[in-house]
């Protein structure tokens, strides 16, 4: 009933005052009646948000010959709205979505339809977008300020279909709210990655590191979410970059966080077409100088990346189960949110947080050893390597040639020593890219999650999280990471580390006081939160939508099949009986997938013939499944591949394909008939 109630306040035709006076009257009878062991009102929700499948340069690497060619497993948008059940105007949208980086655009977009739907309720100030930080998705959703191309370009139609999908996805959890609890668990994972940074790690004063066996963080922190009908949720941070799925694949993918959140789903059911769905999110934490590829080569622990993937997976999965069915600590207490603007072009920090006297940050740029990519994770372009700290005027000039980027500046430069400049992106009128950053400190009980737009190395996570417990009180029992938030703004290096300039030195925007400053935001943001005290705004984002160079996606403007096929004719095989555990191959003539770009479609079916009629088994978002796109005299060929279990039921199988036409018409194809014996 209480349930019901909660819909109708938040139903639409209401001015903002008279959905706040019912919610309140709901919210009164909740309070005076509901146990205290439901302090909070929890609603939880999930989206697709699948990028265009073939053609477009993948997020990431950085690469112009990674163009996406097919789908291994969908990206997926997973929010959770939580709400203070006694002052419900507190409440936090925490999301973690399937995609590289989470542009600020992106978080704007998404709170301009939050606002258009519910007025104030929702804003900067309490919404964190966070990405897994994936590089295994298409690109083209940032806002580029340059005509250089180095973005891969920017597709509206993308961006879109990802603002529209993870405000579904909100739009879904504050639709669920209902009262219920969260429980708190915190565990090891032992063997979750390797520092791929070990000679900078190293760099970091010997009686800091003697503090910590490990020189990765390998804790995971979890959040489960339960209501009167049961568990529905889980939210959890471990820091693992997910590089498993390399540079040479084409295949969209979560990787091994996507992985992980799609196996324990299946286990608890989710069809993902339910409101009921369990959403299981394992989001990204700081894992800066942490790579999957254990071997330090590219590679490893599998002997293939979807093997590594599909490993390092299973170890976080392994570890959130158990924190799972072991979660006791109950949270209590307000929900809070600090959110702060800050312009780190030219950010004085304080001796405090230097330990060198007052300093200050740089206008962005990104070094040689950026170029170099980290070795450990297959490296980056031939010319450049990490730890290039000499200046080369043969390759200036080549850069400015090839690219068309502006000279480095003498400033600037001086600014950012010792690295090498590569590109100045922060001094220009208007800077190639935006210098403002967003940071948020949130609180729910005696949980407080630290919201960074960057990617943040072992050691200098180890150092915001003390910054920020330092000005808090005891009830601050817990702190959560999470990075890639409302943002993207490089890496987070210490400066010791900084000095050395490894791939992650030279990927730090704003020189080696970077990390010193956010340690000074975080640790005002956590002092207002302890003194109740506002933060008040002194500047606003220099929003650049509208303004990009705007790329159309393919218009579709291909060949069709060949005379006498028409779209989803399945082409002729060779085999129609299969082993069990053997891998069933069916190609179809189809269409561009990015001609008629939409999410929440479904390329792949195999179903099962049963008494009752045919019976969905597996479907394009299924570990086990992948759909790849080759042209052939300009028309396409859609391959799709269904590794089949061991434990597979004999019989017979067909295997289904869809798509579009370049008219958006749709089209659907049927293999002839497949026996499993």
């Amino acid at each position: 009933m209480i349930k019901l109630l909660i819909r109708f306040c938040l139903g639409g035709g209401r001015t903002v005052l008279q959905y706040g006076l019912c919610l309140l009257v709901v919210l009164a009878g909740v309070t005076n009646s509901a146990d205290i062991s439901q302090p909070y009102l929890i609603g939880r929700g999930i989206s697709d948000i699948t990028g265009p499948s073939y053609g477009v340069q993948m997020w990431g690497f950085g690469r112009e010959d990674q163009l996406t060619e097919g789908l291994h497993i969908r990206q997926r948008s997973r929010a959770f709205v939580i709400v203070q059940a006694d002052e419900p105007a507190n409440r936090l949208v925490f999301v973690s979505a399937d995609l590289g980086s989470i542009e600020h655009h992106i978080t704007l977009a998404v709170i301009d339809q939050l606002e258009l739907r519910y007025g104030n309720t929702y804003s900067i100030n309490n919404v964190i977008l966070s990405a897994t930080h994936t590089h295994a998705g298409p690109g083209g959703y940032w806002h580029s300020r340059s005509n250089l191309g180095l973005e891969g370009g920017f597709y509206p139609a993308h961006f879109s279909a990802i603002v529209n999908g993870i405000t579904t996805s909100i739009i879904s959890a504050h639709d669920d709210l209902q009262p219920g609890a969260i429980h708190l668990g915190k565990g090891n994972l032992n063997n979750g990655g390797a520092n791929r940074s070990v000679p900078a790690y190293m760099e970091n004063p010997q009686i800091e590191r003697d503090q910590h066996l490990e020189n990765t963080p390998i804790e995971m922190t979890l959040l489960k979410f339960s209501d009167d009908s049961g568990d529905i949720g889980i939210l959890n941070w471990h820091a693992l970059h997910p590089t498993a799925m390399n540079y040479y694949n084409r295949l969209i993918s979560g990787d091994h966080k996507g992985y992980a959140s799609l196996q324990m789903e299946k286990m608890r059911g989710t069809t993902y077409s339910d409101k009921n769905d369990f959403v299981a999110a394992f989001a990204q934490a700081d894992p800066g100088d942490v790579t999957p590829n254990t071997n330090l080569d590219n590679t490893g622990p599998g002997a293939t990346d979807v093997e590594t993937t599909q490993i390092m997976g299973d170890r976080q999965l392994q570890v959130a189960l158990s924190l799972f069915e072991n979660a006791r600590e109950a949270l209590s207490g307000p929900i809070e949110t600090r959110q702060m603007y800050i312009d780190l072009s030219d950010y004085a920090v304080d001796d405090k947080f230097t330990g060198a006297g007052s300093q200050t940050t740089c206008p962005s740029a990104y070094g040689y050893s950026f170029a170099g990519g980290s070795t450990e994770d297959g490296g980056g372009h031939f010319l450049f390597e990490e730890g290039m700290t000499e200046q080369r005027m043969w390759l200036d000039v080549l850069i400015g040639w090839l690219t068309g980027a502006p000279k480095w500046t003498e400033k600037v430069k001086a600014c950012q020593a010792p690295k090498a400049i590569l590109f100045e992106t922060g001094s220009g009128q208007p800077p190639l890219q935006s210098q403002i950053r967003s940071v948020t400190l949130a609180r729910i009980g005696q949980l407080v999650i630290l919201a960074m737009p960057t990617e943040i190395t072992t050691m200098a996570g180890r150092r915001l999280r003390t910054a920020v417990m330092n000005e808090l009180g005891d009830w601050a029992q817990h702190i959560a990471v999470a990075g890639y938030s409302n943002g993207y703004a490089g890496y987070v290096t210490t400066p010791e580390e900084y000095l050395l300039q490894h791939y992650e030195g030279g990927h730090t925007l704003h020189g080696r006081w970077t990390l010193p400053a956010y340690r000074q935001i975080a640790s005002q943001l956590a002092s207002a939160l302890e003194t109740d005290s506002a933060v008040t705004p002194t500047m606003a984002y220099d929003d650049w939508r509208g303004k990009s160079f705007e790329t159309t996606l393919h218009s579709g403007a291909i060949s069709p099949p060949p005379e006498g096929s028409h779209y989803g004719d399945p082409l002729s095989s060779n085999r129609s009986e299969y082993r069990k555990g053997e891998t069933i191959v069916t190609e179809f003539w189809s269409s561009n997938p990015s001609a008629s770009y939409v999410t929440g479609n479904n390329y792949m079916l195999v179903e099962i013939k049963t008494p009752t009629g045919w019976q969905i088994v597996v479907s394009d978002n299924d570990w086990d499944t992948t759909v790849r796109w080759r042209q052939k005299r300009g028309s396409f060929i859609a391959k799709l591949s269904w590794h089949t279990p061991i434990d597979v039921a004999a019989g017979e199988y067909r295997i289904t394909h869809q798509g579009q036409d370049a008219l958006s018409n749709v089209f659907i194809g049927i293999s002839d008939k497949i026996q499993i014996n």
